[in-house]
This record gives C-alpha cells, sequence and structure tokens, in this order.
C-alpha cells in the first residue's frame, strides 16, 4: 500500500508520541508517581501507532479494549491528558481518576471494559460486534479485538473466533505477539510458527507482519478493517520483542536472556521509519528533531498539569452507583 507523505509524516509523530509517553510512564513509575505494576509499552510503538493511523486512515469509529502495552491506543480513545490524569490518579483522569489504567472506560468514545480474567474480552467484543451489526452500522464502524499472546492460548479465545464466524461479525481480532506471556515464551504455548494460524482452523482470513513496521502494521488493519465492514471477520497478528520485563520491577533476567538488550537499535520502531523517511526525502534529521521535541512538551506538559489536580475522594471512589448497574432505575 503507498502512504502518501503527509499520512507518513504523521505515522513518525504518533511513534514518537508514543515512544515519550512509554518513557516518561516508566520514570514516573519508578518514582512512585504511577502506582501498580504497569506494563511499559517502549519497543511496541509501531503497533498502536499503527491502529491509530489506520483509524485515522480509514475514518471509522472503531470499538475496542485496552490491553497490558496498548497505553497510546486507550490514550488516543480518551485523550491523552485524561489518560495521564488517570494512570496517576487525579480527578482530572478520563473516570475521575478511580479506575487507574487497567479498567479504563469510555464507551461513548469506543473504549470498552476489559476484564481482569486473561482471554474474556474477545467474547465482549463478539457481542459488541453483534450488536454493531443487528444496527447496521457496518458502514462506518467495526470493532477491533486486541490481545497479547498470552490471551491468545486461553480456551474462550477459540470460543470467541468460533461464534464470530457463525454470525460473520464485523470484527478484526489482532495479536500482539511480542514473544512472552509473563515469563512463559511462545514455544512453550504455541506449537505453531505464526499465532495467526489457529484463526485458520475457524475458515477465518488471518495474516502475520513485522510489529515493528508501523507501514506494515497500518496496511494490515486497513485491510483488516475492510474485510470487517463487510462482515468477513479476520486476524492480524504483528510480531514484535518484548524490550521491557513483564512490569517494571519483574526479574526477568531470571528466565529470559537479555543479550537482545545489546541490539535494539535493529528493531527500533521510531528507527526503522526515520531511515524509510529519509530515504524517501520526506523528512531529515532537524524535522525528526523537531517531532520529538514537539511530542514530548505535549507529553510533558500533560504530566505536569495532571500532577498539580486533586486526588479522588474516598466517597467517590466508594460511590457503588459508579461500579454498579441498577435495573430498577434510582441509586443503588
Amino acid at each position: 500500500m503507498d502512504f502518501t507523505k503527509q499520512q507518513m509524516l504523521d505515522m513518525y509523530s504518533e511513534l514518537a508520541r508514543s515512544r515519550v509517553l512509554g518513557e516518561l510512564m516508566k520514570e514516573y513509575i519508578a518514582s512512585g508517581k504511577i502506582s501498580g505494576a504497569i506494563h511499559p509499552c517502549l519497543g511496541q510503538e509501531a503497533i498502536t501507532s499503527g491502529i491509530i493511523s489506520a483509524a485515522k486512515i480509514t475514518g471509522l469509529n472503531i470499538y475496542n479494549t485496552g490491553t497490558h502495552r496498548g497505553q497510546t491506543l486507550m490514550a488516543y480513545k480518551v485523550g491523552f491528558s485524561p489518560f495521564i490524569g488517570e494512570i496517576l490518579g487525579r480527578t482530572s483522569g478520563a473516570n475521575d481518576g478511580i479506575s487507574g489504567e487497567y479498567h479504563l472506560t469510555d464507551i461513548e468514545k469506543g473504549l470498552i471494559p476489559a476484564t481482569g480474567g486473561l482471554g474474556g474480552t474477545w467474547g465482549i467484543l463478539d457481542g459488541v460486534a453483534w450488536a454493531i451489526k443487528q444496527q447496521g452500522r457496518t458502514n462506518d464502524t467495526v470493532v477491533l479485538a486486541p490481545y497479547g499472546d498470552g490471551a491468545a492460548s486461553e480456551g474462550p479465545t477459540f470460543e470467541a473466533l468460533n461464534i464470530a464466524m457463525l454470525y460473520k461479525l464485523p470484527i478484526l481480532f489482532f495479536i500482539e505477539n511480542n514473544g512472552w506471556a509473563m515469563s512463559t515464551p511462545v514455544s512453550k504455548q504455541w506449537p505453531t510458527d505464526n499465532l495467526a494460524d489457529r484463526a485458520k482452523g475457524f475458515g477465518m482470513q488471518a495474516v502475520t507482519v513485522d510489529g515493528n513496521d508501523i507501514c506494515a502494521v497500518t496496511e494490515a488493519v486497513i485491510n483488516g478493517f475492510k474485510l470487517a465492514q463487510e462482515c468477513i471477520p479476520n486476524m492480524v497478528e504483528v510480531k514484535t520483542t518484548r524490550w521491557e520485563a513483564h512490569f517494571l520491577g519483574d526479574p526477568q533476567e531470571m528466565y529470559r536472556d537479555t543479550s537482545y538488550l545489546q541490539h535494539l537499535d535493529e528493531i527500533d520502531p521510531l528507527l526503522i521509519h526515520e531511515k524509510k523517511l529519509k530515504d524517501l526525502g520526506y523528512a531529515d534529521d532537524e524535522y525528526i528533531k523537531e517531532i520529538k521535541a514537539e511530542m514530548a512538551k505535549e507529553i510533558e506538559d500533560a504530566f505536569d498539569y495532571n500532577l498539580k489536580q486533586p486526588l479522588p475522594t474516598r466517597e467517590s471512589v466508594l460511590d457503588y452507583n459508579r461500579l454498579y448497574s441498577n435495573n430498577a432505575g434510582g441509586e443503588i
């Protein structure tokens, strides 16, 4: 697929923004300003940035859940500053600072609640896709069902694939294969080289692409969205490398050969795309420097702003009416 110069440049802006967000999240976790076992997204920027680019290029409304390293996509859906406010636990957050990253939700903007149990969200997103189909909205709306390689090993995964094919749902299943499910390598989860091959057993179209190349990811997702619009469920698998531990503080050197850290430049999504831009004559070092500075200021300003905002009150955190639905009406 041939992308325009502006599309290629926009892709780089998304990559740079994602890198800054990942770096600052890591810094703020280490300093104790962000609580919880958040999973760093460094090195996997081409994945969420590719999805964002595909959504922008197609102009489609996308419903999806979040994932462990899908922070940039969640931030895109709710706004980067509200996302940052949420992970900092401030009332300026998208959910007023009471959901944090894992349960961040904004249904109106297409961010569906994730589940705590690994492997359950594909079934939920089948339901969202069924509703969209029944409402006749596939001309401008589809569902993206993102997973990691670990969640793709769970039983409900295959039930969701089967249901999607039986009812011809407008859904794109998306596997982010970074080689590890916590401390378990893919080689001990699957007997196949490509996880997408499993979808073919359900009669589903599936492709595997380089998850470090934003152009490859964007193209695959655009094609996947087009199929989903025709109510042809399909799957995209993107292969990448998990740079960081499962979460900050996880001693991955205990179970993983970390010699790959000496060769990150070879698989860095930003460097890969920078080379493409330079080879095409679309950008030079000065332009790249300016974009990085612009994205850094945007994200740094958002952190500075949200750190000054108040924390949630005890009453707002324990408000049952925000946690439960009362079908009878009124307050719980």
